[in-house]
């Protein structure tokens, strides 16, 4: 069973080990910007991703930006929205359905506490991984864009309302 559980500074360590690892960073990015992301981001905006209580991967959110979606042609996504990312970084647990449960389990929890009218998570066209994990936590792919680091990615969303 999938839960998400809640995250503290004391989980620095293996954050910072799944971002090194290459299946990870390949779609990550660079791991000092994304540890220094998770150092800013509140307790109420993040979470490990369990399974039977052994952490197995992080999920992380935040409401979008107009002014940074403007940036980059993305005037599809509506004010209020949450933007997400998630990776599983155990190895083992990979590609045995963690995503789409947590996904899951955070769009009821985005339901209950925020009036966002969708989510969304963007990745890279080749990340085909996510893309299924997407779809089978009932995404829809939205439309795509260039991103300036990651290049030519899919924006998947899922309406909450």
């Amino acid at each position: 069973m999938i839960a998400l559980l809640p995250i503290d500074i004391s989980h620095r360590e293996t954050i910072a080990g799944w971002l090194h690892d290459t299946r990870v960073s390949k779609w990550w990015g660079d791991p000092s910007g994304r540890l220094e992301q998770f150092d800013e981001t509140g307790p109420d905006n993040h979470a490990l991703i369990a399974r039977g209580g052994t952490p197995i991967g992080y999920v992380r959110w935040e409401m979008v930006d107009p002014d940074a979606l403007a940036s980059v042609g993305l005037n599809e996504i509506p004010p209020r929205s949450i933007d997400i990312d998630i990776f599983i970084g155990a190895t083992d647990a990979a590609g045995r359905g963690a995503g789409p449960e947590a996904l899951e389990l955070l769009f009821a929890r985005l339901v209950e506490t925020t009036d966002a009218p969708l989510a969304g998570l963007c990745t890279s066209v080749e990340n085909t991984r996510a893309h299924s994990a997407f779809r089978k936590a009932g995404c829809e792919r939205l439309t795509d864009f260039d991103d300036p680091t990651y290049g030519p990615c899919h924006v998947f969303v899922r309406y909450l309302r």
